[in-house]
C-alpha cells in the first residue's frame, strides 16, 4: 500500500508555509525481520520499568524520561568568561532581553525557551540591547503549535501531535511543558518567529488592569488562536540544543545527589553566551506568591527547594554567584553551601517590557526587576537546556527551505535503549522537488555520544536503507544529549522523486543506543488520572508511523520500525505493562535547499538534420518539436533553418524547443500542398516535376521509411 508523506517547507522570516504531499512507495521488504519481536522486547521492558517507577513515586517525570540525560559535564569553546570565575552575569554583557509576564497562561516553559533563545542569538550576533535593541521572539507561536496537532489535510502524518482534552484557548495554552518541547518544534521548522508577527495577546486587545487602571497583561477573554498557515514560519534555524546534566542528580535508589558536573555544564553554556532554561519546583507555578512561602525568601528573593519534588515551573538562568550566601535563604531551610544562579523569571517586572503591557505594576523579584536567586543545591532542578541558532541569515529576506522528516509529535523527553550489538536507525525520504541536501540531524540522550551519519542515494526498487550509492559518511561526538545538526559541506543533489536514506548509528562507549520519542497516548492519560487523580492530565499524544518510513537495524537485519512498534503496542504478555504510549518515527531529519528546475543551455541547431537536432536536444534533456517547414535560399532541404529559442539561452530541463526545417530553394509556381491520404507526406510541384519535400520525422511515424528511424531517435530523447 502506498503512503503519502509531508515535506516541510520551513519559511524564513515569516512566509506562508506549504505542505507538499507525494506518494511514497511501499518498501520492497516491509515485513519485520526475524528478530523484530526480540528487538521489540527491549522497548517493552523500558516502558514496563517506567510504569513501575511511576507506580511507586507518582512522579509523572518517571513516565516522561526527563532524567534520561543525566551525567557528563564540561564547558564550551569561545567563552565570554571562564566557568571558574567566581561570578558572571550575562546582563552585564548586554545580551539579556527584558523580563516579560506569562499571564494569563501556564506558558512558563515557552517563555523560558524563548528568553534563552533570544540571549543566545544576541550573543552570537554580537548585539547589545542598549545599543542595538532587543531580539524579541514570539512565545505564543511555540506555545500554540506545541499543543495543536497537524491538520486533517497533512497527508499521512495528519492528526499527529499533542491533543488537548479541550480545544479552547485555555485548553491549548494551559498545558505546561519542558524545554525539549520547544526543541522538537523548532527543529521541525516551526518557529521561532518575531513577537511582532505573533504577539502574546488576544486579538481583541482585552487587558487586565492593576488597581490604578494601568493595563499589566492581556486578558484570557478574546481570541488567542494562531492561524494554521503560520505553523511552518521561522526566523532562524535551530542548529543545536544541549540538554545538560542537572545539578540535582539521582542516586541508585532515586535519591537526591548533588552533581557538580551539572553545575559546571551550566556555567560553561553561560560563559559561551547561551542562557539556560531550567525547570524546578516553585512555591507556585503562576504569578502570585503563596503566603506563607515554603521555599523562597521574599526579602532576598532567594529560592531553595529542600525536598526532592517534581518540577512545576521553568525559568532562565543568566548568571551565577559562587559567593551568594546560604544565609540569604529561608531560615531553617538553608542549602548546605553558598552559591546561587541568577535567574530571569516570566512573572513581569516594574519596568515595562518591549511588548506592552507585559509588566507588573508593583514589580516582582530583586528590586522589582523580575530576577531571583536559585541555589546550586536546589533538589528539584531538572532538564537544563540551551539553544544555538544559525544566525548567518538573520534579518535577510524571506525564502523557504525543505525539511524531510516524519516526527511531528512534540517531545516530552527522549527515550534511549542500549544494545551491545551494532544497531542503527534510518529514515527513508523521497525528494518532492529537486533539492540539495545540506545538513542532517539526530537526537542523543547520553553525554559524549558519537553519531555516525551515512547518506545513501537509493536504487530503484531498493530493498533496504543501504541499497544504493553511499554518498558520504561522517561522525560527530556530542558532549551533551539533545538535538544536533551536522553540515554536509557543499551538499548532495537529489532529483525530484529520488529516494534517499539517512542512516544513524549512536555509540556510547561499547554500547549502541536507539533514541526515540514516546509519549502518553489517550489510554495513558486515563491511566495516570485514574492511578493518581490529583495529576489531572489534560493532553495526550498521537504518533503516526507508516510503513516504509523508519527502519531499525538489529542482528537479523533491517526491520520496519512500524512493524516493531506494532509489536511494542501489544504490550507485555506477562502483564505489568499496557499500551499507554504512542511512538514516533526516529528523530532523524534532512535539511535541503530547493534548487528549482535543472537548467541547461540550448544548443545551436543550425544546419543540422532533424535527427541530429533531436539527438542534440535529447542529450540535454530537452524535447524538440517541429514547426512548419520554410523555404530557404541558403539551407538545403531537410536541415534546420532556424529555432524558436535562441542558442545559448538557459532553460529548464524538459523545455520544448521548436525547430524549423528548410524546404529548400523556392522555384517556379507557388508550391501547392497535395493530400497524401493521411500518410504524413507532402509533395510540392516545381514546374512540371514532382519532388518530395522535407517532412518532420514526428509526422512520419506511420510511414515505413520513417518508423524505425523515429523510434531509434525517441529512445535517445527525454520526453
Amino acid at each position: 500500500m502506498n503512503t503519502s508523506r509531508i515535506a516541510t517547507r520551513a519559511v524564513h522570516v515569516f512566509l506562508a508555509f506549504a505542505l507538499a504531499i507525494s506518494l511514497f512507495p511501499t518498501f520492497a521488504h516491509a515485513e519485520p525481520s526475524s528478530d523484530t519481536e526480540s528487538v521489540a522486547s527491549k522497548f517493552i521492558a523500558s516502558g514496563r520499568e517506567a510504569q513501575a517507577r511511576f507506580a511507586a513515586s507518582g512522579n509523572i517525570g518517571d513516565l516522561r524520561d526527563v532524567d534520561a540525560y543525566q551525567g557528563g559535564g564540561g564547558g564550551s569553546m569561545f567563552l565570554m568568561a571562564s566557568p571558574t570565575d567566581p561570578s558572571f552575569d550575562l546582563r552585564s554583557e548586554g545580551v539579556v532581553t527584558s523580563v516579560k509576564n506569562q499571564s494569563p497562561w501556564g506558558t512558563c516553559w515557552a517563555f523560558g525557551a524563548i528568553a534563552a533563545s533570544e540571549t543566545s542569538i544576541m550573543s552570537e550576533l554580537g548585539l547589545d540591547v542598549a545599543i542595538d535593541g532587543e531580539v524579541d521572539l514570539s512565545e505564543l507561536h511555540v506555545a500554540w503549535f506545541s499543543y495543536v496537532p497537524l491538520p486533517a489535510g497533512a497527508g499521512s502524518q495528519a492528526n499527529e501531535g499533542i491533543h488537548t482534552v479541550s480545544t479552547t484557548d485555555a485548553g491549548v495554552l494551559d498545558q505546561g511543558g519542558f524545554p525539549f518541547t520547544a526543541t522538537s518544534v523548532f527543529s521541525s521548522g516551526i518557529g521561532p518567529v518575531s513577537e511582532s508577527d505573533v504577539p502574546y495577546r488576544n486579538k481583541a486587545g482585552n487587558t487586565v488592569n492593576d488597581g490604578s487602571g494601568t493595563p499589566v497583561y492581556y486578558a484570557k477573554t478574546g481570541d488567542w488562536t494562531v492561524a494554521e498557515g503560520l505553523r511552518f514560519a521561522q526566523a532562524l534555524e535551530l542548529e543545536e540544543s544541549s540538554v545538560l546534566p542537572s545539578p540535582a542528580g539521582k542516586g541508585p535508589l532515586g535519591e537526591y545527589v548533588y552533581d557538580e558536573s551539572g553545575t559546571r555544564a551550566i556555567k560553561g553554556e553561560l560563559a559561551a553566551g547561551r542562557a539556560v532554561e531550567i525547570a524546578f519546583h516553585a512555591d507556585t507555578s503562576r504569578p502570585g506568591q503563596l503566603d506563607p512561602p515554603k521555599y523562597i525568601d521574599l526579602v532576598n528573593w532567594a529560592h531553595y527547594t529542600y525536598e526532592s519534588v517534581d518540577a512545576n515551573h521553568a525559568v532562565t538562568i543568566v548568571g551565577w554567584d559562587d559567593a551568594y550566601s546560604k544565609s540569604n535563604f529561608l531560615t531553617g531551610h538553608q542549602p548546605p553551601e553558598d552559591g546561587a544562579w541568577i535567574v530571569k523569571n516570566s512573572w513581569g517586572s516594574s519596568s515595562p517590557s518591549v511588548t506592552f503591557p507585559h509588566h507588573t505594576a508593583n514589580g516582582w523579584g530583586v528590586n522589582g526587576e523580575g530576577y531571583f536567586y536559585l541555589s546550586y543545591y536546589d533538589k528539584s532542578l531538572q532538564a537544563p537546556e540551551s539553544f544555538d541558532f544559525d544566525t548567518q541569515e538573520y534579518g535577510q529576506g524571506a525564502e523557504y527551505y525543505l525539511i524531510d522528516q516524519y516526527d511531528y509529535m512534540p517531545s516530552s523527553g527522549t527515550t534511549a535503549v542500549q544494545f551491545q550489538n551494532p544497531t542503527a536507525m534510518a529514515n527513508v525520504f523521497e525528494a518532492n522537488e529537486r533539492e540539495r541536501v545540506r545538513s542532517l540531524s539526530c537526537e542523543t540522550a547520553s553525554p559524549n555520544t558519537t553519531a555516525t551519519y551515512k547518506l545513501y542515494r537509493l536504487n530503484d526498487g531498493y530493498t533496504s536503507p543501504e541499497d544504493g550509492t553511499l554518498l558520504t559518511t561522517l561522525s560527530e561526538t556530542y558532549e551533551f544529549g539533545g538535538y544536533h545538526r551536522t553540515q554536509l559541506g557543499s551538499g548532495f543533489e537529489m532529483a525530484a522523486g529520488q529516494h534517499y536514506s539517512v542512516v544513524v548509528t549512536l555509540s556510547t562507549g561499547s554500547d549502541h543506543e536507539v533514541v526515540y520519542d514516546r509519549a502518553l497516548n489517550e489510554a495513558g492519560m486515563k491511566y495516570v488520572n485514574e492511578a493518581f487523580p490529583g495529576t489531572n492530565l489534560t493532553n495526550y499524544a498521537v504518533g503516526i508511523i507508516n510503513g516504509g518510513e523508519s527502519f531499525l537495524l538489529g542482528q537479523g537485519g533491517w526491520s520496519d520500525w512500524a512493524a516493531v512498534v506494532a509489536v511494542i503496542k501489544q504490550g507485555d504478555p506477562d502483564g505489568g505493562y499496557g499500551p499507554i504510549y504512542d511512538y514516533d518515527n526516529f528523530p532523524i531529519k534532512a535539511y535541503a535547499d530547493p534548487l528549482g528546475p535543472e537548467m541547461v543551455t540550448v544548443p545551436d541547431l543550425s544546419n543540422m538534420t532533424e535527427a541530429e537536432a533531436l539527438a542534440a536536444l535529447g542529450q540535454l534533456g530537452l524535447s524538440g518539436q517541429a514547426g512548419a517547414a520554410e523555404y530557404s535560399d541558403t539551407i538545403v532541404a531537410g536541415r534546420v533553418l532556424r529555432q524558436g529559442i535562441q542558442a545559448g539561452t538557459n532553460v529548464a530541463v524538459g523545455t520544448p524547443v521548436t525547430y524549423y526545417l528548410s524546404r529548400g530553394r523556392a522555384a517556379g509556381p507557388v508550391p501547392v500542398d497535395l493530400d497524401t491520404g493521411g500518410r504524413g507526406g507532402t509533395l510540392a510541384a516545381v514546374g512540371d516535376t514532382t519532388m518530395p519535400v522535407a517532412v518532420p520525422l514526428a509526422v512520419l511515424a506511420t510511414a515505413c521509411v520513417g518508423a524505425a528511424f523515429a523510434g531509434r531517435l525517441r529512445s535517445r530523447s527525454r520526453y
